[in-house]
Protein backbone atom coordinates (compact mmCIF):
# COMPACT_ATOMS: atom_id res chain seq x y z
CA UNK A 1 0.00 0.00 0.00
CA UNK A 2 1.13 3.83 -1.20
CA UNK A 3 -0.86 5.54 1.22
CA UNK A 4 0.65 7.28 4.27
CA UNK A 5 -2.44 8.68 5.19
CA UNK A 6 -5.40 7.11 5.82
CA UNK A 7 -8.90 8.01 6.76
CA UNK A 8 -11.88 5.73 8.12
CA UNK A 9 -15.37 7.05 7.78
CA UNK A 10 -18.24 5.48 9.36
CA UNK A 11 -21.35 6.00 10.43
CA UNK A 12 -21.39 4.88 14.43
CA UNK A 13 -18.99 3.77 17.14
CA UNK A 14 -18.35 0.51 16.14
CA UNK A 15 -19.05 -0.01 12.33
CA UNK A 16 -14.71 0.35 12.30
CA UNK A 17 -14.36 -2.61 14.27
CA UNK A 18 -16.63 -4.51 12.56
CA UNK A 19 -15.19 -4.21 9.06
CA UNK A 20 -11.66 -2.63 8.64
CA UNK A 21 -10.15 -2.72 12.30
CA UNK A 22 -7.91 -5.81 11.56
CA UNK A 23 -6.46 -3.67 8.43
CA UNK A 24 -6.54 -0.77 10.50
CA UNK A 25 -4.18 -2.59 12.87
CA UNK A 26 -2.10 -3.77 10.23
CA UNK A 27 -1.62 -0.24 8.43
CA UNK A 28 -0.60 1.26 11.78
CA UNK A 29 2.15 -1.42 12.15
CA UNK A 30 3.19 -0.58 8.94
CA UNK A 31 3.47 3.42 9.76
CA UNK A 32 1.12 4.50 8.21
CA UNK A 33 -1.20 6.98 9.79
CA UNK A 34 -4.67 6.18 10.42
CA UNK A 35 -7.79 7.91 11.66
CA UNK A 36 -11.44 7.77 12.33
CA UNK A 37 -14.39 9.65 11.52
CA UNK A 38 -17.45 9.18 13.18
CA UNK A 39 -21.09 10.54 11.67
CA UNK A 40 -23.32 9.99 14.50
CA UNK A 41 -22.46 8.72 18.29
CA UNK A 42 -24.74 6.15 18.33
CA UNK A 43 -27.10 7.67 21.16
CA UNK A 44 -30.12 5.24 19.94
CA UNK A 45 -27.82 2.18 20.69
CA UNK A 46 -29.58 2.50 24.49
CA UNK A 47 -33.19 0.98 25.73
CA UNK A 48 -34.97 -0.35 28.26
CA UNK A 49 -34.69 1.33 31.64
CA UNK A 50 -31.17 2.19 31.94
CA UNK A 51 -30.79 4.02 28.67
CA UNK A 52 -33.97 6.12 29.79
CA UNK A 53 -32.15 7.32 32.64
CA UNK A 54 -29.22 8.98 30.36
CA UNK A 55 -29.01 12.16 28.57
CA UNK A 56 -27.97 12.17 25.07
CA UNK A 57 -25.05 14.09 26.00
CA UNK A 58 -24.05 11.02 28.18
CA UNK A 59 -25.17 8.66 26.11
CA UNK A 60 -22.35 10.19 23.59
CA UNK A 61 -19.77 10.34 26.62
CA UNK A 62 -20.26 6.46 27.03
CA UNK A 63 -20.33 5.42 23.25
CA UNK A 64 -17.44 8.33 21.93
CA UNK A 65 -15.06 6.65 25.15
CA UNK A 66 -15.66 3.33 23.90
CA UNK A 67 -14.91 3.79 20.55
CA UNK A 68 -11.80 6.25 21.69
CA UNK A 69 -10.78 3.06 23.68
CA UNK A 70 -11.58 1.03 20.73
CA UNK A 71 -9.30 3.12 18.54
CA UNK A 72 -5.92 2.78 20.72
CA UNK A 73 -6.15 -0.81 21.13
CA UNK A 74 -5.40 -0.61 17.03
CA UNK A 75 -3.11 2.54 17.44
CA UNK A 76 -5.41 5.26 16.17
CA UNK A 77 -4.94 8.21 17.61
CA UNK A 78 -7.10 10.79 15.96
CA UNK A 79 -10.97 10.38 16.19
CA UNK A 80 -13.76 13.09 14.99
CA UNK A 81 -17.06 12.98 15.90
CA UNK A 82 -19.37 15.15 13.86
CA UNK A 83 -22.34 14.19 16.19
CA UNK A 84 -25.21 14.05 13.68
CA UNK A 85 -28.81 12.37 14.74
CA UNK A 86 -28.11 8.76 15.30
CA UNK A 87 -30.78 6.94 13.19
CA UNK A 88 -31.55 10.45 11.05
CA UNK A 89 -28.75 10.52 8.98
CA UNK A 90 -29.28 12.39 5.59
CA UNK A 91 -27.61 12.53 2.51
CA UNK A 92 -27.40 16.78 3.04
CA UNK A 93 -24.92 19.55 1.99
CA UNK A 94 -24.40 20.14 5.88
CA UNK A 95 -22.97 16.80 5.99
CA UNK A 96 -21.52 16.80 3.27
CA UNK A 97 -19.86 19.87 4.21
CA UNK A 98 -18.45 17.89 7.29
CA UNK A 99 -17.47 14.98 5.51
CA UNK A 100 -15.61 17.34 2.96
CA UNK A 101 -13.48 19.08 6.29
CA UNK A 102 -12.87 16.68 7.81
CA UNK A 103 -11.10 15.48 4.21
CA UNK A 104 -9.52 18.47 3.78
CA UNK A 105 -7.72 18.68 7.00
CA UNK A 106 -7.19 15.05 7.12
CA UNK A 107 -5.56 15.26 3.58
CA UNK A 108 -5.41 11.35 3.27
CA UNK A 109 -4.23 9.11 0.61
CA UNK A 110 -6.89 6.55 0.81
CA UNK A 111 -10.17 6.98 2.79
CA UNK A 112 -12.17 3.92 3.83
CA UNK A 113 -15.98 3.79 3.91
CA UNK A 114 -18.65 1.30 3.43
CA UNK A 115 -20.14 0.53 -0.09
CA UNK A 116 -22.77 2.70 -1.72
CA UNK A 117 -23.30 -0.19 -4.05
CA UNK A 118 -24.36 -2.44 -1.70
CA UNK A 119 -27.92 -3.78 -2.24
CA UNK A 120 -28.54 -7.45 -1.10
CA UNK A 121 -30.09 -6.25 2.24
CA UNK A 122 -30.02 -9.51 3.26
CA UNK A 123 -29.17 -7.83 6.89
CA UNK A 124 -31.06 -5.32 8.71
CA UNK A 125 -28.03 -4.37 10.85
CA UNK A 126 -25.68 -4.20 7.26
CA UNK A 127 -28.47 -2.42 5.90
CA UNK A 128 -29.18 0.07 8.60
CA UNK A 129 -30.24 3.35 6.94
CA UNK A 130 -27.44 5.00 8.28
CA UNK A 131 -24.99 2.97 6.93
CA UNK A 132 -26.57 3.28 3.34
CA UNK A 133 -26.21 7.03 3.68
CA UNK A 134 -22.80 7.57 5.08
CA UNK A 135 -22.15 5.20 1.83
CA UNK A 136 -23.31 7.50 -0.48
CA UNK A 137 -22.57 10.57 1.23
CA UNK A 138 -18.78 9.47 1.17
CA UNK A 139 -18.78 8.72 -2.08
CA UNK A 140 -20.24 12.16 -3.02
CA UNK A 141 -17.80 14.41 -0.80
CA UNK A 142 -14.92 12.04 -2.73
CA UNK A 143 -16.15 13.61 -5.74
CA UNK A 144 -16.23 16.40 -6.45
CA UNK A 145 -16.80 18.15 -3.79
CA UNK A 146 -13.31 17.63 -1.60
CA UNK A 147 -11.21 18.80 -4.45
CA UNK A 148 -13.35 21.16 -5.68
CA UNK A 149 -12.62 25.21 -4.99
CA UNK A 150 -16.43 25.47 -5.92
CA UNK A 151 -17.77 23.47 -2.96
CA UNK A 152 -18.24 24.56 0.51
CA UNK A 153 -16.09 27.64 -0.75
CA UNK A 154 -16.07 29.05 3.38
CA UNK A 155 -14.13 26.18 4.42
CA UNK A 156 -11.62 27.89 2.31
CA UNK A 157 -12.03 31.19 3.17
CA UNK A 158 -13.15 30.75 7.07
CA UNK A 159 -11.14 27.68 8.18
CA UNK A 160 -8.18 27.84 5.54
CA UNK A 161 -8.71 24.30 4.03
CA UNK A 162 -7.80 23.79 0.54
CA UNK A 163 -9.27 21.23 -1.50
CA UNK A 164 -8.05 18.09 -1.62
CA UNK A 165 -8.97 14.92 -3.38
CA UNK A 166 -7.65 11.94 -1.75
CA UNK A 167 -6.33 9.28 -4.70
CA UNK A 168 -8.35 6.08 -3.54
CA UNK A 169 -11.24 5.13 -1.80
CA UNK A 170 -11.43 1.49 -0.67
CA UNK A 171 -15.50 0.50 0.00
CA UNK A 172 -15.77 -2.40 2.54
CA UNK A 173 -18.16 -5.04 3.46
CA UNK A 174 -17.79 -5.55 -0.11
CA UNK A 175 -18.27 -9.52 -0.36
CA UNK A 176 -19.18 -8.74 -4.21
CA UNK A 177 -17.13 -6.82 -6.43
CA UNK A 178 -14.04 -6.37 -3.87
CA UNK A 179 -10.33 -6.44 -5.81
CA UNK A 180 -8.79 -5.62 -2.52
CA UNK A 181 -8.08 -8.45 0.13
CA UNK A 182 -6.20 -7.17 3.28
CA UNK A 183 -4.72 -10.15 5.01
CA UNK A 184 -5.56 -9.71 9.07
CA UNK A 185 -4.22 -13.39 9.83
CA UNK A 186 -1.79 -11.54 12.71
CA UNK A 187 -4.22 -9.08 13.88
CA UNK A 188 -7.36 -10.76 14.19
CA UNK A 189 -7.20 -11.03 17.43
CA UNK A 190 -6.43 -7.02 18.12
CA UNK A 191 -10.07 -6.37 15.84
CA UNK A 192 -11.80 -9.08 18.48
CA UNK A 193 -10.00 -6.77 21.29
CA UNK A 194 -11.38 -3.48 20.20
CA UNK A 195 -14.62 -4.64 19.41
CA UNK A 196 -14.63 -5.76 22.90
CA UNK A 197 -14.71 -2.30 23.87
CA UNK A 198 -18.15 -1.27 22.96
CA UNK A 199 -19.39 -2.92 25.96
CA UNK A 200 -22.78 -0.81 25.98
CA UNK A 201 -23.88 -2.71 22.96
CA UNK A 202 -22.00 -6.19 22.74
CA UNK A 203 -23.02 -8.45 25.95
CA UNK A 204 -20.76 -11.38 24.53
CA UNK A 205 -17.73 -10.99 22.61
CA UNK A 206 -17.16 -14.72 23.01
CA UNK A 207 -20.41 -15.51 20.94
CA UNK A 208 -19.68 -13.33 18.69
CA UNK A 209 -16.04 -14.02 17.91
CA UNK A 210 -16.44 -17.01 15.72
CA UNK A 211 -19.15 -14.57 13.34
CA UNK A 212 -16.77 -12.33 12.95
CA UNK A 213 -14.02 -15.16 12.03
CA UNK A 214 -16.25 -17.15 9.53
CA UNK A 215 -16.84 -13.34 8.26
CA UNK A 216 -13.24 -12.87 7.51
CA UNK A 217 -12.79 -16.47 6.13
CA UNK A 218 -15.22 -16.17 3.86
CA UNK A 219 -14.35 -12.72 2.94
CA UNK A 220 -10.53 -14.21 1.57
CA UNK A 221 -11.22 -17.28 0.85
CA UNK A 222 -11.68 -16.65 -2.64
CA UNK A 223 -7.75 -15.20 -2.58
CA UNK A 224 -6.42 -18.39 -0.31
CA UNK A 225 -6.73 -16.38 2.60
CA UNK A 226 -7.61 -17.77 5.92
CA UNK A 227 -8.13 -14.25 7.60
CA UNK A 228 -9.64 -11.05 5.57
CA UNK A 229 -10.98 -8.20 5.24
CA UNK A 230 -12.26 -7.17 1.63
CA UNK A 231 -12.62 -3.78 -0.35
CA UNK A 232 -13.68 -2.50 -3.03
CA UNK A 233 -11.41 0.22 -4.41
CA UNK A 234 -12.14 3.29 -6.88
CA UNK A 235 -9.45 5.68 -8.12
CA UNK A 236 -10.61 9.33 -6.89
CA UNK A 237 -10.66 11.47 -10.25
CA UNK A 238 -7.72 14.01 -9.38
Amino acid sequence: MEHERILVIAAHPDDTEFFTAGSAAKWVRAGRRVEYCISTSGEKGFTGEAGRALSTEERWAIREEEQRAAARIVGVETLTFLRHVDGELENTPALRRDLVRVIRRARPGLVIAEDPAMSAYDSFYGYHSDHRVIAQAVFDALYPAAGNENYFPELIEEEGLAPFSPKEAYFGHAFHGANVWEDITETFDLKIRALACHKSQIEDIDELTPILRDWAKRAGEGEGLACAEAFRSLKVPQ
